[in-house]
């Protein structure tokens, strides 16, 4: 059974907490819309939140928070970056919580996120949707991230295509990405990126998630997080579906959807399935995450 009551988080004062006994989520109205917490029940959240702004509201200033939150994609400064600092609309679900933010009055979006769990199992489905409140159509992707905690090791798996002699994938960089990074170990089957706490430098790498699932183990509670690749459409940043990035204090998980041109007054959807399991080891390679993680990967 799902129950949402209202509770008090970290200084927002209008949040609701959505548990079925087995895992919990807390999601904020006061900002957002965002999922502020996700953890098992009355358990460690598996999401970082930036202390220095928890509890904060208003103003023209974009903040991280933490947590998960909606974007579009390709990412720039003036789109992108609209604070979601103010009060959000919300719709109470039986099984979950819908959150609705206001249109932003520079690109005539307007994001929602819809959070629902299964009634028994350690498992979430979080829809995301952005629609074109605009005159004109626009072309864009749903950019779904999610703040890890510090302190973790992240697990995404390399695509296995035989193209003969053609290339079979684009692994995506940015400026600032060194491949000799000390987090990251290129494997056969996956690559593996751990967060750092005491290693700020940025690093990020995108490419087309084929399998559609990544996750991230830390302090014995595994995240899951999985999506649909779909074979043949346009994604961002070069042909990207999952992105990651990682500095001292936080690790992203970012799934995408493809780039759609979105008429006015039209809407699209892009879908998250979460997973919680709990895993008594570490994870330092790929026979780590063979013989303990891989085994736990819903098909």
């Amino acid at each position: 059974m799902v129950e949402v009551k209202k509770v008090e988080y970290m200084g927002w004062e209008n949040c609701y907490k959505i548990s079925n006994g087995k895992i919990e989520a807390i999601v904020t109205t006061d900002v957002g819309p965002r999922i502020i917490h996700f953890a098992f029940e009355g358990g460690k959240n598996v999401f970082c939140v930036v202390e220095d702004q928890a509890g904060k509201v208003g103003g023209d200033e974009w903040r991280i928070y933490g947590g998960t939150r909606l974007w579009h994609s390709p990412e720039a400064i003036e789109r992108t970056y609209f604070p979601d600092n103010h009060k959000i609309d919300f719709e109470i679900l039986e099984d979950g919580i819908v959150l609705k933010q206001p249109m932003e009055t520079t690109t005539f979006l307007q994001k929602t996120i819809e959070l629902k769990f299964h009634p028994t199992e350690a498992e979430a489905y979080v829809t995301y949707k952005i629609k074109n409140n605009g005159l004109f159509e626009v072309k864009f992707a749903i950019w779904a991230l999610s703040v890890m905690a510090p302190g973790g090791v992240e697990v995404m798996p390399i695509p296995k295509i035989d193209t003969g002699l053609l290339p079979s994938y684009p692994l995506v960089m940015w400026p600032y990405t060194k491949l000799n990074d000390h987090r990251v170990l290129w494997g056969e089957d996956f690559i593996i990126l751990k967060q750092d706490k005491n290693c700020k430098p940025a690093f990020k790498i995108g490419y087309p998630n084929l399998d559609g699932w990544a996750c991230y183990l830390n302090d014995g509670s595994l995240f899951i997080k999985q999506y649909k690749h779909i074979d043949g459409a346009e994604y961002p940043d070069f042909g990207c579906s999952y992105e990651t990035y990682t500095t001292d204090f936080m690790l992203e998980m970012e799934t995408l959807s493809p780039l759609y041109t979105v008429a006015p007054g039209e809407e699209i959807s892009h879908l998250e399935v979460w997973q919680l399991k709990k895993v008594d080891a570490i994870i330092e390679n790929e026979e780590d995450v063979k013989n303990l993680i891989l085994p736990l990967i819903k098909k």
